[in-house]
């Protein structure tokens, strides 16, 4: 998942420096995660770029919490990974069991009023975008011998 935060190249030196930052940190006794190092140094940036911006990382294994505000749409059954809202926009990463749960919330979607604007199937890449009067909703998943992961990343309409 890319997250553009600016173009300012000191929010990118920042973003940048997360590995550098992770590495130095690791020798020390009380080491944080690399998801609480992810989270801080990207909310640093963004509090430098006058962005609102939300992060979430759940690598570990307790997944991630839906960010601050996330509509009330469904969420695909599954571990969220990635958890991300910029000013009004939304977008999460879940791990699912399969292709039926990753499709499921698109079923979802449609019986909410939801309609279909374009649907794509490579293979193993598969996307579907949706609007409604309120939401535009960009929805896709992989499937990898390392299982199966949905992008899900929903903005307003009006925007």
């Amino acid at each position: 998942m890319i997250l553009q935060l600016s173009r300012s190249p000191r929010a990118l030196a920042l973003v940048g420096a997360i590995p550098i930052l992770a590495m130095t940190i690791a020798g020390c006794s009380l080491v944080p995660s690399p998801e609480s190092i992810v989270e801080r140094v990207v909310e640093e940036a963004a509090n430098q770029t006058g962005e609102d911006i939300d992060l979430d990382v759940g690598l570990s294994g307790d997944g991630a919490s839906l960010p601050e505000g996330w509509p009330d749409l469904p969420v695909p059954e599954g571990n969220v990974v990635s958890a991300i809202r910029v000013n009004d926009s939304f977008s999460i990463s879940v791990e699912v069991a399969d292709e039926d749960a990753a499709r499921a919330t698109v079923d979802a979607l449609q019986g909410l009023g939801f309609e279909v604007t374009s649907e794509t199937d490579f293979g193993q890449l598969k996307g579907v975008m949706l609007t409604s009067d309120e939401w535009n909703v960009v929805y896709g998943w992989t499937v990898s011998d390392d299982g199966i992961v949905v992008a899900y990343t929903v903005s307003s309409a009006a925007g």
